[in-house]
């Protein structure tokens, strides 16, 4: 094997399959980034970790000798970034040791076999004939407004991943971890044939989410197969394994009536919750008292350790007057997630979970509706389960 490529082209090569190189592992091969050439139509990097893989598209590179090396990942990514010129020269002998050359720079690394690595095998890949296309901002949006919610018990191994729920043209995200429930839906334009519904591991879609591309033009192409799931960009391809289980029937979960309905900026609660966090502190047992009139939201957070927090926002309330608790942690990473400037919640009781909901512009005439509603495109929700208050 010998090629020439562009020093940053492959430092971002590298960059992004190390996402997918095993950090602790008994298999030094695991630790190995892939590179392989076809022909000469240039140079492929994968890392595989064998929950989840990351292969770039074809880098263009000078390939005299075609050929493939597993090469220590974080080595061969430090060489490359230390070396001195622009143009990196890498030729890898009979023996598997490839020599990295930029500039008056020379250095070795030991090999192994690409024979070794554990690519996917292809015939997993083929004859899917149901592929869904979105945009890569939407994709990315989605996971960060559902991510959060995902469960960290290892006991419940299939709540440790997302739901992505597909039917009738509609890719529904869905994440729980027992004390909240995130939603976020998106229409496919134009609709879709096929239905799949499938739990994707969090760290996937947390590294997934970090490397699409921000460019509001850019699409990314994905698709199931039995055990998992594919993302395909212009740049490179993501698999993931899928979690097997049965997750919740969240659609028989979110009620849509109130007793009391809240309609309240979105940042004016977001900080006053911030700040009475400061009072809660780390423990999670600790509440926060929300306290509804027809015309104010009173937040108010007290500990014998830390003092007490008391903030009045104005609001607009529909139904009854409702006191409850909530753990903030849970509200402000809803807040968060949500773009709109208002926000509407929807009461049941101080003993029921929440709806939070953005409140968004879509009718022609430029009235408010809650997204969601029936003139609403896509939908974003999430549900939260309240505290019991003091005694």
């Amino acid at each position: 094997m010998k090629l020439n490529c562009d020093k940053g082209i492959l430092l971002e090569g590298l960059n992004l399959v190390g996402r997918a190189v095993s950090a602790r592992t008994t298999k030094p091969i695991l630790e190995c980034v892939l590179l392989f050439t076809q022909t000469h139509k240039g140079l492929t990097l994968c890392g595989n970790d064998l929950e989840m893989s990351i292969t770039t598209a074809v880098m263009e590179a000078d390939v005299e000798v075609p050929g493939m090396i597993a090469l220590n990942a974080k080595l061969f990514t430090d060489i490359v970034r230390k070396m001195p010129g622009d143009v990196i020269q890498i030729e890898v002998d009979e023996k598997g040791v490839a020599e990295v050359t930029s500039g008056r720079a020379r250095m070795k690394i030991f090999g192994l076999p690409g024979e070794e690595f554990p690519l996917i095998p292809e015939h997993e890949l083929e004859h899917v004939s149901v592929r869904h296309r979105m945009k890569t901002t939407t994709l990315r949006d989605m996971i960060r407004h559902t991510i959060f919610s995902v469960s960290m018990d290892q006991s419940k191994l299939i709540l440790t991943g997302e739901l992505f729920d597909i039917k009738g043209g509609l890719l529904q995200v869905v994440s729980v971890d027992m004390h909240r429930i995130s939603y976020r839906s998106h229409v496919f334009s134009p609709p879709e044939q096929g239905e799949h519904s499938a739990v994707i591991p969090a760290r996937a879609l947390h590294e997934l989410s970090r490397v699409l591309p921000g460019d509001e033009e850019a699409e990314v192409t994905f698709y199931f197969t039995d055990n998992r799931v594919v993302f395909d960009t212009a740049d490179f391809t993501f698999v993931s394994r899928l979690l097997v289980g049965d997750f919740i029937r969240y659609d028989q979960i979110f009620n849509e009536d109130f007793n009391t309905l809240l309609t309240v900026g979105r940042a004016e609660l977001l900080n006053s919750l911030e700040r009475a966090l400061l009072v809660a502190g780390e423990n999670k047992l600790v509440p926060i008292k929300l306290e509804m009139t027809e015309t104010e939201l009173i937040v108010t957070a007290s500990t014998a350790e830390r003092g007490h927090a008391h903030d009045e926002i104005p609001c607009e309330r529909e139904g009854q007057d409702l006191i409850i608790y909530f753990n903030p942690r849970y509200i402000i990473d809803a807040l968060r997630a949500i773009d709109e400037d208002k926000v509407v919640i929807k009461f049941t009781g101080a003993k029921s979970a929440c709806t939070v909901r953005g409140l968004v512009t879509e009718t022609e005439d430029g009235t408010t509706v809650p997204i969601g509603s029936k003139t609403a495109r896509d939908d974003q929700k999430y549900l939260i389960v309240p505290l019991r208050g003091p005694a």
